[in-house]
């Protein structure tokens, strides 16, 4: 049987430089445009992307409604979109994440840095939690669920479709929905600790795996501290913080269903902890106009900048935000200020915390520098896979400089 070649695209002239450096996005203006009275291909749909000269480059998927109008697949014009190019790629993420995390709790799939563009897949032990976001892979969304209920032997499997970038391919929200049997709470383990979350209701995928490995880094400073954990959701960082030995802490979130999750939490852990429900920049101000010190603070913001156009208003919103959180360190405190936001640059971050240091007075010293998780790689080649930036930063007050002069030196 004769299999049909994909539709070719070509690509305008030198667009074809960041594809041949591993790039794996094509955006909608560096396509030339269809000639001699042909149509877009099908959106969702496998093509050869080609230079200007015709040249192959890579097989991809296709969407005409998306500013990403290609994602690469694969080097090979033999690439097919199917259950055979699925499972290889699922099985080798598989085997890294187990060897990284014997727990089975882990974001099994990244989406292109493991091959899979528009797919996310989190695994709570029995239970997976996976994110469509892409034409190309809405298509596969059949094959997918049986492969990685085949592949986990997993009990239930929650479909969130919830997510924005969907909106930006032509593709509608839906509702979360399941497959198998979801119970309303889901267990999950990081290191010796327990957490539960609700895979059909909470945030996002349910847990935030992306900042595990900073939460494991947070555990050397903090015994016998006072820890502020800001913007905390189910907890994770405050409650790292109180097993590893901190004198208290306290947990800040604006949602009261987050702040229950919290206390949920803390009790499976056996530890104690304040809880404040608050928008948390008017919760900072309040505990400065309060006196509240503590030793560390952590900040861990929802993304500040969502488009390129709120750069500006961002940076700023940054800026008060840690601005505010070191008016509350003790001296010599330590600042963890991280940003999800991959429109905020590693450095302008660096540069945010650094003046609202300086704005009090304090020296700032770069201890630690963490980024995503292991089990979220990046993708070397495509910068906005690097989104997560984390700084511990050591906030030393400046020593009072004497305005008199030195007698030895008179």
């Amino acid at each position: 049987m004769q299999v049909t070649s994909p539709p070719s695209l070509k690509l305008r002239k030198g667009a074809e430089r960041r594809v041949l450096r591993g790039h794996e996005w094509v955006f909608s203006n560096e396509l030339q445009l269809p000639q001699n009275g042909q149509t877009w291909p099908e959106s969702g749909g496998l093509v050869h992307l080609q230079d200007y000269r015709g040249k192959f480059l890579a097989s991809g998927y296709f969407n005409s409604k998306s500013l990403i109008a290609a994602r690469v697949v694969a080097r090979t014009p033999l690439a097919r979109l199917d259950r055979n190019w699925l499972r290889p790629r699922l099985e080798s993420a598989l085997r890294f994440r187990e060897q990284l995390y014997p727990g089975r709790c882990y974001r099994w799939v990244h989406g292109e840095a493991d091959g899979l563009p528009g797919l996310v897949v989190d695994r709570f032990g029995d239970y997976l939690t996976i994110q469509i976001t892409t034409a190309g892979m809405q298509r596969l969304e059949s094959e997918l669920l049986d492969l990685l209920g085949e592949l986990s032997g997993c009990e239930g499997i929650v479909l969130r479709a919830d997510d924005h970038f969907r909106e930006l391919e032509g593709l509608s929200l839906q509702p979360p929905t399941a497959r198998g049997v979801i119970p309303e709470w889901v267990a999950l383990h990081e290191g010796e600790l327990s957490f539960e979350t609700q895979l059909l209701t909470g945030q996002k995928t349910g847990w935030f795996f992306d900042q595990r490995d900073n939460r494991q880094r947070l555990r050397r400073y903090v015994a016998g501290a006072r820890v502020l954990d800001a913007f905390c959701y189910a907890g994770a960082w405050g409650i790292t913080a109180a097993k590893s030995g901190a004198s208290a802490v306290t947990c800040l979130d604006s949602s009261p269903v987050a702040i229950e999750l919290v206390r949920r939490n803390a009790a499976l852990n056996q530890v104690s902890l304040e809880t404040l429900t608050a928008d948390a920049f008017a919760a900072l101000k309040q505990l400065q106009e309060a006196g509240r010190k503590f030793e560390v603070v952590v900040l861990d913001p929802p993304a500040l900048i969502k488009r390129k156009r709120d750069h500006e208003a961002g940076l700023q919103a940054y800026y008060q935000l840690n601005r505010l959180a070191t008016s509350l360190l003790a001296p010599d405190g330590l600042l963890v200020s991280c940003s999800c936001s991959h429109h905020l640059a590693h450095q302008e971050l660096v540069e945010v915390v650094t003046h609202a240091a300086r704005h009090h007075q304090r020296q700032i010293s770069l201890v630690e520098i963490g980024q995503q998780s292991a089990d979220h790689p990046i993708h070397p080649a495509i910068p906005e896979t690097a989104y997560l930036k984390a700084l511990f930063t050591r906030m030393v007050s400046a020593p009072v400089e004497s305005s008199q002069p030195n007698e030895a030196s008179s």
